[in-house]
């Protein structure tokens, strides 16, 4: 099974035609056509369906490219892996990590890093628990900086805690409610959720079942925190936000944190990985100043 052949599904799945994806790769369609030709009579069965618009997956093609993916990440780490072992780094390091992070703890781990291994290349994404999950359970990501519910966690990915971070509820300035000081004036305002239900940016739910109130149900769930801010301005939507983005945020877009007087969860960042997938020491070395600069906070 041959890793060229395995990339060339996952263009074709990209591209949606087996034309488009031999011009992506600069190889005639005839020859891309024979390695699949070659690969499905090595594995003795049919990938691949073609229309008049393209062409699609066989239920044992969408099963291979699931694989794929891993196949071709652990293939880069190996060859990362072995270069760096013979004093030559270089290669990636891929994470993904929540606004907080973001704004607080990577950038204190990165300078140190990238000043040491200056040719090692970081590519850092945006996201959190559970939309990371599947770039995680393949491969894609060697691990993420994000929040957690440890009963949440999936199958296969392990959890290191590394700091707790502050929750606080917010609106516009000039909402209603921005000067209560109880969660039951809250119940029922037009909440907005990072998350949906169950996930990280969904935490508050947990303090109205602790106090016995009915749990809010949100009107919007708003995936990226960076743009939350943006649906509170001239809204009567309330959210929470973690204090490092409010206190970014607030000046900005008018926004007020409404003190409550009940107690609010704390966010649990952890480090979450693919337990199966053994990490670089690029990736090793990394962590070990991401764990410093979180003992630092």
């Amino acid at each position: 099974m041959k890793l060229q052949t395995l990339r060339a599904l996952l263009q074709i799945q990209a591209s949606g035609s087996v034309r488009s994806a031999a011009q992506a790769l600069h190889i005639s369609q005839p020859a891309l056509s024979q390695a699949i030709q070659q690969l499905e009579q090595e594995l003795g069965a049919s990938l691949l369906t073609r229309h008049q618009t393209g062409a699609g997956f066989t239920s044992y093609g969408e099963a291979l490219l699931k694989r794929a993916r891993l196949m071709l990440s652990e293939a880069q780490r190996a060859r990362d892996e072995i270069a760096q072992m013979r004093g030559h780094w270089e290669g990636w390091v891929r994470l993904a990590a929540s606004p907080a992070m973001s704004l607080s703890i990577v950038p204190q781990a990165l300078r140190p890093f990238m000043k040491r291994y200056p040719k090692v290349r970081v590519h850092c994404v945006d996201g959190v628990v559970p939309m990371i999950n599947p770039a995680l359970r393949t491969g894609e990501l060697d691990f993420a900086l994000t929040p957690i519910r440890e009963a949440d966690l999936e199958a296969g990915l392990s959890a290191e805690p590394l700091v707790d971070r502050e929750v606080v509820v917010v609106a516009h300035a000039s909402h209603p409610l921005v000067g209560a000081t109880r969660l039951d004036q809250l119940v029922k305002a037009r909440w907005v959720h990072a998350t949906p239900s169950q996930g990280p940016g969904a935490i508050v739910e947990t303090a109205f079942e602790a106090l016995g109130l009915p749990v809010p149900v949100p009107v919007m769930v708003c995936e990226s925190v960076l743009a939350l801010p943006d649906m509170l301005v001239d809204t009567d939507l309330i959210s929470t936000l973690p204090r490092v983005v409010y206190e970014r945020v607030r000046r900005s877009h008018g926004l007020k944190r409404i003190a409550l007087k009940d107690a609010l969860p704390r966010l649990r960042i952890a480090i979450v990985r693919n337990e199966q997938i053994p990490l670089t020491p690029a990736v090793e070395a990394l962590l070990s100043w991401v764990r410093a600069a979180a003992q630092s906070k």
